[in-house]
């Protein structure tokens, strides 16, 4: 498929910010535990009418689909280098919501555990970090900087019937799960090219793998 030569070279687009802690000493060791927090309500679609009829589900279970098959994808991308465990989203629920400033005029919000409580995961265990998706959001020509710099927050965004790339907006945390404490978080803005008649959900898992990955080379 000619797609699969020219759709998935990946374009970062500013902004394309990383915040540290005082205290990050870098990627977590191979033999340390990171638990995933599942997506839950950080998953977002615009154009959902779009993905629906492209992909060939309903307008009613779209969202819960590719929900769950996003969730797959960033686990099995974290097994690639970890042996990660499953924090249900149900957890993230008791998260504190926080704003984290990431450059002068970009913030992100954030949904971090409550300070002195150790997050388990799944089976009991309490991981060394956790991997956070704030906000996922999927859509089409979608600007990073129109949802996080707060001199654009004013501007409209306008839905085009028709659009060029696949935008994949994702902000993200590495917690200490030990210390309570952001050790890394950032911002990753994808814009993939498309064309619309050859779009299905092959092309949505690939696009996602690589967004994916983009975060995970930023911790």
């Amino acid at each position: 498929m000619k797609l699969a030569i020219i759709a998935f070279f990946l374009i970062s687009c500013s902004p394309n910010f990383t915040n540290s802690h005082k205290l990050y000493k870098g990627i977590p060791a191979k033999n340390e535990n990171i638990g995933y927090v599942e997506l839950g309500d950080a998953f977002m679609l615009t154009r959902a009418d779009w993905f629906s009829k492209k992909l060939d589900m309903q307008n009613d279970s779209i969202y819960s689909k590719l929900e769950t098959l996003t969730d797959s994808i960033v686990f099995s991308e974290i097994q690639k280098t970890w042996t990660p465990s499953i924090v249900q989203k149900k957890e993230k629920e008791n998260f504190s919501r926080e704003t984290l400033k990431m450059d002068k005029t970009v913030f992100i919000k954030t949904r971090f555990p409550q300070q002195g409580i150790e997050i388990s995961d799944s089976k009991g265990n309490v991981p060394d970090y956790l991997f956070i998706i704030h906000e996922y959001t999927i859509g089409g020509d979608l600007d990073a900087q129109n949802f996080y710099d707060y001199t654009k927050a004013n501007l409209e965004m306008e839905q085009k019937r028709n659009f060029k790339k696949l935008s994949i907006i994702a902000t993200f945390t590495l917690w200490d799960n030990k210390k309570q404490i952001p050790l890394r978080s950032g911002i990753v803005n994808t814009q993939i090219p498309v064309k619309e008649d050859s779009f299905n959900i092959d092309v949505f898992i690939k696009a996602t793998k690589q967004v994916i990955a983009e975060c995970l080379k930023k911790l």
